[in-house]
């Protein structure tokens, strides 16, 4: 298992970035998103396919409101998502550098 970690940057749809890029194929075991700033901050996130672009056709999470200092785990109790090279999980707040992101995975 490996870690990665990113800070969600974008303040607006347009604005929509990559938080984790699959090398290879890769299961995303654990992803926790913390809202470390002093406000709540909104995240949406999208499972982008290889050349893709983030559409509401492969959104995962519209606009979750996340309070200063908590953290959203996105599929804890077992579940994986599965990814095959060059697919991305890209993310937007409504505030930017508030929100962190920490994925756990492994290649498969």
């Amino acid at each position: 298992m490996a870690i990665a970690t990113d800070t969600v940057e974008g303040t607006t749809s347009a604005q929509v970035a990559a938080v984790y890029s699959s090398t290879n194929n890769t299961a995303i075991t654990w992803a926790t998103f913390t809202n470390y700033s002093g406000g709540a901050a909104t995240l949406t996130l999208h499972l982008v396919p290889n050349g893709g672009s983030p559409t509401d056709e492969n959104m995962i999470l519209d606009a979750e409101s996340i309070t200063a200092g908590d953290t959203f785990g996105l599929y804890s109790a077992g579940e994986k998502i599965l990814l095959e090279n060059g697919d991305t999980i890209q993310a937007w707040s409504n505030t930017a550098s508030a929100i962190n992101a920490v994925f756990s995975y492994t290649s498969i």
